[in-house]
């Protein structure tokens, strides 16, 4: 039941819990995914360990990146009136995206065909402080706005994938595995509106943005349950 009462911030600590969607875009180069130089079949790790592949010159594909996952997210602050702060804690999901790369065979009699698929990782969570500022929009309804900071840790991967279409022995060489981790502090804001009711219980649908080094954008739009002490 929504409050027929004048809007008035639900002040005092509160704690909350939300799931969304994240979405994000970058490229490639930008992720330190690009398909490096071929190289023979089961190769020593040559690559990896935080050194991303270099880029081959012959991949001819395109280089964008966007994906998008379910993200859950935590959250504690305390609203003083129409001021607050937050803390909290999100994770973005798994973004992936596969790159159709050309068919490997080999000329020999007998030799084999594989189809062959570049996969590009980026596992993103971030632990996040707010500033924010609230106004009443109506009677049960108050507009918010957050700016803050995030400090996020990213996992990153790229992979070929293969399918025999033609068995036989040898297939030819393909791109060699990369894995490696980072780490930074980036802006984050978001804007939302929080559906109040008669209850400490409260209902918030938000929209914010993080400023990754290694995007051109992640967003999150999700619903946070929140109750208010």
């Amino acid at each position: 039941m929504l409050l027929a009462a004048p809007s008035l911030a639900m002040a005092g600590p509160y704690l909350g819990i939300g799931i969304g969607g994240s979405r994000t875009e970058s490229s490639l180069s930008e992720l330190g995914l690009f398909p490096g130089p071929e190289l023979p079949p089961n190769p020593p790790g040559e690559y990896g360990g935080g050194i991303p592949i270099p880029p081959d010159r012959n991949y001819r594909g395109d280089g964008d990146f966007s994906s998008t996952d379910v993200a859950f997210d935590v959250a504690a602050g305390w609203m003083f009136g129409w001021f607050g702060v937050e803390v909290g804690y999100t994770e973005f999901g798994s973004a992936e995206q596969r790159y159709e790369l050309p068919v490997s065979c080999t000329p020999n009699p007998g030799g084999g065909c594989q189809s062959r698929e570049w996969t590009a990782e980026m596992e993103l969570e971030g632990y996040r402080a707010f500033i924010i500022g609230s106004l009443p929009l109506s009677e049960s309804i108050d507009g918010y706005a957050k700016l803050g900071a995030i400090f996020w840790e990213a996992d990153y991967a790229g992979f070929e994938r293969n399918r025999d279409l033609i068995p036989g022995a040898p297939i030819g060489p393909r791109y060699d595995r990369v894995g490696f981790e980072n780490d930074d502090t980036a802006l984050a804001a978001a804007l939302g509106v929080s559906l109040k009711s008669d209850s400490p219980f409260s209902l918030r649908i938000e929209l914010s943005y993080y400023d990754v080094d290694t995007t051109d954008l992640v967003l999150n739009a999700q619903l946070m349950g929140v109750y208010t002490f």
